[in-house]
């Protein structure tokens, strides 16, 4: 009889959730005019075309945009071994902060580049945007002191300030694979300049000058070539486009709506898992920001030349391309994220760097450990492709992004004040500050892994208990969902269909 009425109990609870869940299913009208209410199948052969035919368009802008952003930003550290301390009179930490002062442009520009992106086409809008950090870029040529320095890397951070891509683990980790190929290709370029002597012009201004010009090369070109959204792409016919929405079905997080709702806005600020995410994004971003910042320096003091150094970065480009997509490969195979991420290498390449001192003899061992700490760079891409999969409802994801992308900001400005001058060139207080995030990092992330385990428990429960049978935990594997809100902007919470990636 007590079991009678707990099933009723919760058949009850699981109507008021129902109701709950229809008076906030809101489709986008352009997503419904290719959506149909029913999920259609789509063969393997007609999947792999289509993903093909978004990505010769669409990947090919999102990778050339991130390797651009990426060796520009990258310039500063190209530049630290050219002699622009000396060049431009730069004392102390005033080094630390231009790589500071790039991240409190970001967060200044975030809300207004926010609000634009909602009024104008994406697509144009980010050409203006590339556009205009590729002249700041090349005015980097122009400034001799620590005071015009700072103000194009701030203004340079307000123009880079809408990248928050959402991808799936295979793309967001091409998409990071950028940073190994601007290491590779920026190497290459600082090398050549750095032979560019006897001239007015400073090697390292030459480099700005040319990485800024190319930019606005680039800019022009996406301005031409990128659709605004896949719906208003006149690249793609119609029944491509009805196919692209439906083969995202499966992901319960939608496509798009245009519609601000508070209740996620504020599901998202209430919610534990978007807490993990973003301290796992501060976190990560405090040591990679500054092993970034001062990569160079490091790697200068284990013993190498700086002609050598800028030639090692072609090195480092292709070991960082190894480790992202081995990550995304680990990852799909194993479909462990959260695992994978607890990264062993890095905490021991740390250990080594800390505790040896360098001499001629050891400085290939040093380089070596080195490297083993750039595995740590694969998190950045894990954690957006977690949140990629693991949040749903549009206002809550964008809100889950702007949380987290200000943890990413903050994080990165921090980072290079880690590594303090005094502290030169070993920086063994910068590698102990590293130890102690490495393991913050790792207790947020297994605090994650158990919310996520139990709400997909529980959402499992809820659906056995409304289809009226008995919960089987071990049969989770064969779960049949019908995908019936994909598109109707609910949130991960809320959707009975969801189910979290771990």
């Amino acid at each position: 009889m007590a079991k009678g009425e707990a099933q009723n109990d919760a058949v009850a609870v699981a109507h008021v959730e129902d109701e709950r869940v229809i008076n906030h299913i809101d489709r986008d009208d352009e997503i419904a005019a290719y959506a149909n209410e029913a999920a259609i199948h789509i063969d393997a052969e007609t999947d792999k075309k289509l993903f093909w035919t978004v990505n010769k368009r669409i990947l090919a802008c999102m990778l050339g945009t991130y390797f651009c952003q990426s060796l520009d930003k990258g310039t500063l550290g190209f530049a630290s071994v050219m002699n622009i301390k000396k060049d431009a009179n730069l004392q102390g930490q005033q080094y630390s902060w231009l790589g500071t002062i790039l991240y409190m442009g970001v967060l200044v520009g975030e809300y207004p580049t926010t609000r634009l992106l909602q009024r104008f086409p994406v697509a144009k809008y980010l050409s203006v945007n590339v556009f205009c950090w590729g002249v700041v870029i090349a005015c980097s040529a122009a400034a001799h002191n620590f005071g015009s320095l700072m103000a194009v890397r701030f203004l340079l951070g307000i123009f880079e300030s809408c990248y928050t891509k959402r991808e799936q683990s295979v793309l967001t980790s091409l998409w990071y694979c950028m940073t190994g190929v601007q290491l590779m290709v920026g190497g290459l370029i600082a090398y050549g300049a750095e032979h560019y002597e006897g001239h007015s012009i400073k090697s390292w201004q030459l480099l700005f000058l040319v990485l800024g010009c190319a930019t606005c090369v680039w800019a022009v070109f996406i301005g031409w070539w990128l659709p605004d959204s896949p719906m208003k792409a006149k690249c793609f016919n119609e029944d491509q486009k009805r196919l692209m929405i439906e083969r995202v079905r499966a992901n319960e997080t939608g496509i798009q709506n245009k519609t601000h709702k508070r209740y996620q806005m504020v599901e998202a600020l209430k919610d534990p898992v978007i807490w993990c995410y973003v301290m796992l994004q501060i976190t990560s971003t405090l040591v990679i920001g500054g092993l970034g910042v001062f990569s160079n320096l490091i790697i200068s003091a284990f013993g190498f030349s700086y002609l050598q150094t800028q030639l090692l970065n072609i090195a480092q480009g292709g070991f960082t391309i190894i480790i992202m997509v081995g990550g995304a490969w680990l990852v799909t195979w194993s479909k462990q994220t959260a695992i994978v991420m607890h990264v062993m290498p890095a905490i021991i390449g740390t250990a080594v760097i800390y505790s040896i001192p360098p001499n001629a003899l050891n400085k290939v061992g040093l380089l070596i450990a080195f490297y083993c700490t750039q595995f740590y760079l694969a998190e950045g891409n894990m954690i957006f492709s977690l949140i990629s999969r693991n949040v749903a409802g549009q206002t809550k994801k964008s809100t889950t992004l702007a949380m987290t992308f200000i943890g990413w900001a903050a994080g990165n400005m921090a980072a290079p004040q880690i590594f303090q001058e005094s502290d030169a060139p070993r920086y063994q207080k910068g590698f102990t500050a590293h130890f102690c995030l490495y393991v913050l990092f790792n207790i947020f992330l297994v605090i994650l892994r158990v919310l996520l385990t139990k709400r997909n428990a529980a959402k499992r429960q809820d659906a056995v208990t409304s289809a009226g049978g008995e919960h089987d935990s071990s049969s989770h594997g064969d779960e049949k969902i019908a995908h019936a809100h994909a598109f109707d902007d609910l949130t991960d919470k809320e959707n009975p269909d969801f189910r979290y990636e771990l």
